[in-house]
């Protein structure tokens, strides 16, 4: 399954590399990511907390935050859909089963959402990912940190999400 190798990829790197996320710091300028079809605008803080940006052969990016912040997005071309192209819940609710992580879809402010946790040899990190859907491809963007410091950063976490545009 190509969804659970992705998210086993992010799940790796990313708690190989955060620390928490509870010191978001005061605006900045906002930074601007293009990949591919995707654009996503990240606030200014994010240009000290990127270590590494990598785009993968499967198609995505990954942002390490060195110890606040994670952000990953991977794309997943609509070919691979053998029956038809699915909504943007079906693809989210395939993630989901596809990885066996416990969540729902759940809709915030329009983004098409799942929340979930994973546990590494010492700490827990939840992760929000929200998906979109493009001309030729979906988009997978997962933002996480500590589960200690999620509801802190929630809504920031949100509105980053928000910023998402997939043409």
């Amino acid at each position: 399954m190509a969804h659970k190798a992705k998210i086993l990829i992010c799940l790796v790197l990313c708690c190989s590399l955060l620390g928490g996320c509870s010191m978001i710091p005061a605006e900045l300028d906002p930074i601007v990511l293009t990949v591919d079809d995707l654009t996503i605008t990240m606030p200014g803080y994010f240009e000290n907390l990127i270590t590494e940006q990598v785009e993968t052969e499967m198609g995505g990016f990954f942002l390490y935050g060195y110890s606040e912040i994670v952000l990953t997005g991977l794309r997943d071309t609509y070919e691979i859909f053998e029956n038809g192209i699915p909504t943007l819940e079906e693809y989210a609710n395939s993630l989901i089963q596809d990885n066996e992580v416990t969540s729902e879809v759940e809709i915030i402010d329009g983004l098409t959402t799942f929340t979930y946790r994973q546990l590494s040899k010492s700490d827990s990190y939840t992760y929000m990912t929200a998906v979109f859907a493009g001309s030729e491809a979906f988009w997978m963007v997962t933002i996480g940190c500590k589960t200690l410091n999620f509801d802190s950063a929630r809504d920031k976490f949100i509105e980053i999400l928000k910023t998402v545009v997939v043409v």
